[in-house]
């Protein structure tokens, strides 16, 4: 478990991120948005191997949503998606003006999910559980309000192995103050499956790539990424309920 005052450093870090998007003019873009739901839509489709999903008539939640979230551009009965920032998003229309009107938002973590048992067909968690204060007990939660049947479609930045240690000593230090977590393919895989899901599906970009399009990048901050070994690639998963392998971590 991240330490209480790294996880609030990380709020601070990830509240002047979104403020600095506000003011810029850099909100929400509902392009990204609906390419995000078309791809995960995809992916579940692929680990079902089935044509296509839907989620028309089920109920859907999004833990650590941002300002929008993924869950605005995709069609079904109940939307709900909780941040921990979500009252101080809604303060800035630039970064709200995409919300969906059917979604219901809620400032709320993950580790506190106030929703009764087996409530949604499908939660999402896009590139947020390194960010969380406990990333076992928003697990425990996603696994407690999930029903049987349900899917967890989970991603995440991974680091390669020396990476990994590199990334472990920048957030501790809090050169990294947004992630107070680091993973690799390995242990985002144990962790997922100690949670009480069984992983359908996963995929990851190729780091080369990833640090080649660091290193080539006009932005200072990415070229340092890359000088400095802190280059990350983005894992996806589509995982299923099983809860005779939920270990309490």
């Amino acid at each position: 478990m991240a330490e209480k005052t790294r996880w609030n450093s990380a709020q601070v870090y990830e509240k002047r991120h979104w403020a600095t998007k506000a003011l810029t003019h850099e909100g929400s873009d509902l392009s990204w948005y609906q390419w995000r739901a078309r791809k995960m839509l995809k992916n579940i489709a692929d680990a079902l191997d089935m044509q296509s999903v839907s989620f028309a008539g089920k109920n859907v939640l999004e833990v650590g949503s941002g300002p929008v979230g993924v869950v605005s551009a995709l069609g079904a009965e109940k939307k709900i998606a909780v941040d921990p920032l979500c009252d101080f998003y809604s303060s800035q229309k630039a970064l709200t003006q995409y919300r969906g009107e059917n979604v219901k938002y809620l400032n709320v973590r993950g580790e506190e999910l106030p929703f009764e048992a087996a409530s949604f067909d499908l939660v999402i968690v896009e590139n947020v559980i390194d960010h969380v204060e406990n990333i076992h007990k928003v697990m425990s939660e996603i696994s407690r309000v999930i029903r049987s049947g349900g899917i967890l479609y989970l991603t995440v930045n991974l680091h390669p192995f020396i990476g990994y240690f590199l990334h472990r000593a920048a957030s501790r230090l809090q050169i990294d103050r947004g992630h107070p977590h680091t993973f690799t393919i390995e242990k985002i895989r144990k962790f997922i499956q100690q949670s009480g899901f069984e992983i359908q599906y996963d995929s990851w970009e190729g780091f080369k790539e990833c640090w080649r399009n660091d290193f080539q990048s006009d932005s200072f901050r990415r070229r340092l990424k890359a000088a400095s070994g802190l280059s990350e690639f983005l894992y996806t998963s589509v995982s299923t309920v099983n809860r005779n392998n939920h270990k309490v971590g």
